[in-house]
């Protein structure tokens, strides 16, 4: 079989740290930007986007050599079969998405038609916390993948995971990738943990530019996070082998009854391989920690 995956640990540049979906005071966030581009520099990340819903919001002074921001927007439009708006985040847009936010006659395919034709990249946002299913979102056409963790979704509500979405869209053919975010808001209440700086993506590029960190994502140079670390991923003949930071599972997820997942009961794990069976259309990686925290890899496509 002939394996594609554009390896991020096989390519040139650094590693640079980002959150690409953040609400502001400007929408429906509790803080405001400068506030929220103080704290995702202070606690070691390296690029942003404020994705306001329905507006655009002006970031280009806030960005310096060490801290880039990538102008975004959410649009929420449409009705699922469950009757749920659909989320579309637009990153790296160069201009405001015209279309109404919350119309629930829009389309969210004009959506990332209008995004690709802004210069930015489409993802769909929290699937789970939605209550999409596959037939919501299979027939959409254009967005580069849709977000697998979303920190606001999990602690508000538990519906932060989409890796079943995820799946069924890899499974239907959809060639797309995954994301791990904030979706950021900051709200207050009793037992709901700050939402910020808790979920990411580690692109590997040239330079802390928006048009390499945005050349990196668009060809899957990266992998998500909300706490462990993948350090490499190596592709020889039949079998992936990952390299992790102390874990206590790492599966290989693929199609139907095929992948594995490997445990370890009482210590740790930090690689494991896996042998191709040759009935496979992907495979991805998920490693979990003690703690629950997971990192995911984006694909790997195969091919007879």
């Amino acid at each position: 079989m002939r394996m594609i995956f554009n390896n991020p640990f096989r390519a040139e540049g650094k590693w640079f740290k980002g959150n690409l979906h953040t609400h502001s005071l400007n929408s429906d966030g509790h803080r405001s930007v400068e506030q929220l581009v103080t704290r995702y520099k202070d606690t070691g990340y390296d690029f942003l986007s404020i994705t306001d819903h329905g507006k655009l919001t002006d970031t280009r002074k806030l960005s310096t050599p060490s801290f880039l921001l990538l102008p975004g927007e959410e649009i929420c439009v449409g009705s699922s079969e469950g009757g749920r708006l659909i989320h579309i985040v637009g990153i790296n847009i160069q201009g405001q998405i015209p279309v109404n936010d919350l119309d629930k006659e829009g389309d969210p395919q004009i959506v990332i038609d209008l995004i690709r034709e802004l210069g930015g990249v489409a993802v769909v946002a929290h699937p789970y916390w939605s209550g999409l299913n596959l037939n919501d979102v299979k027939g959409l056409k254009g967005y580069l993948g849709v977000e697998v963790y979303n920190s606001t979704c999990d602690f508000a509500i538990n519906r932060g995971l989409s890796n079943v979405h995820w799946d069924n869209l890899l499974v239907s053919g959809k060639r797309i990738y995954g994301f791990a975010v904030d979706d950021a808001h900051n709200m207050k209440r009793k037992y709901l943990p700050d939402d910020s700086c808790c979920a990411w993506i580690n692109v590997k590029a040239e330079s802390l530019t928006g048009d390499d960190i945005m050349n990196s994502i668009q060809k899957g140079l990266y992998y998500s996070s909300n706490g462990p670390e993948i350090k490499d991923i190596e592709i020889k003949q039949d079998q992936i082998k990952v390299s992790t930071s102390p874990v206590r599972t790492i599966s290989f997820v693929s199609n139907g009854g095929l992948g594995q997942k490997n445990t370890s009961e009482t210590g740790y794990l930090d690689e494991a391989v896996y042998s191709l069976k040759g009935r496979e259309i992907y495979v991805r990686i998920e490693a979990s920690d003690q703690k629950g925290l997971t990192a995911w890899s984006n694909p790997v496509f195969l091919e007879p």
